[in-house]
């Protein structure tokens, strides 16, 4: 059996020395992730990860003892690096920089693959589309809360705004535009103009 500084050696021609463990869990979840994102939640196997990310089994049975609780480590992995959220400018500026990166996420990047994967999968897989939607979704849709609370703080938008229905008005025309990016009467409608639209911004 390979040990496991002879799997990440194997596995990255960069790799010196006496690898981490961390670097090891890093294979094993980015390998998940890529799975997720091209093929599926269901194609994801024991075997396939180890192969992929150029680990033995044993590597992954050593840190995760069942399929289970290594999808749920990826969804925390996930997590840790999913897209920054800007910390800089208006509240408008903020929520559109915020929105605009999900829109341009589905399906171009690995994040959006992934999101729409599990949610195709969630009837299938109710326990993990649950998991990324508690882990993942909700604590960016606190974010958006915040910035539009701060924006009526702030008198940038308008005082009797129910956040609640906001939010949901918000996403999901950036879940429709990203989908259908590559059909142009869609890919000209701004982003900008949707948030105008639902927020009524004050001086934009």
């Amino acid at each position: 059996m390979l040990s496991e500084e002879t799997e990440v050696a194997k596995s990255s021609c960069k790799a010196r020395g006496r690898p981490r463990s961390e670097d090891i869990d890093h294979l094993i979840l980015e390998a998940v992730l890529d799975v997720v994102a091209e093929v599926g939640i269901t194609s994801v196997s024991m075997e396939g990860i180890a192969a992929r990310a150029g680990v033995s089994k044993a590597s992954i049975y050593r840190r995760f003892d069942s399929k289970n609780k290594l999808t749920v480590a990826a969804v925390e992995y996930m997590r840790e690096h999913s897209p920054e959220i800007p910390t800089s400018g208006t509240a408008f500026e903020r929520l559109h920089g915020l929105l605009d990166g999900l829109r341009a996420s589905l399906p171009s990047s690995r994040y959006g693959r992934i999101m729409v994967n599990v949610l195709a999968a969630s009837n299938k897989n109710p326990a993990l589309a649950k998991l990324v939607y508690e882990r993942i979704l909700i604590p960016r849709r606190a974010r958006i809360r915040e910035l539009i609370q701060e924006g009526i703080d702030s008198g940038e938008f308008p005082s009797n705004i129910n956040i609640d229905v906001a939010m949901p008005i918000l996403v999901g025309p950036m879940l429709y535009l990203g989908m259908w990016s590559m059909v142009d009467p869609v890919s000209e409608t701004k982003t900008s103009d949707v948030l105008r639209a639902v927020l009524n911004p004050h001086h934009q």
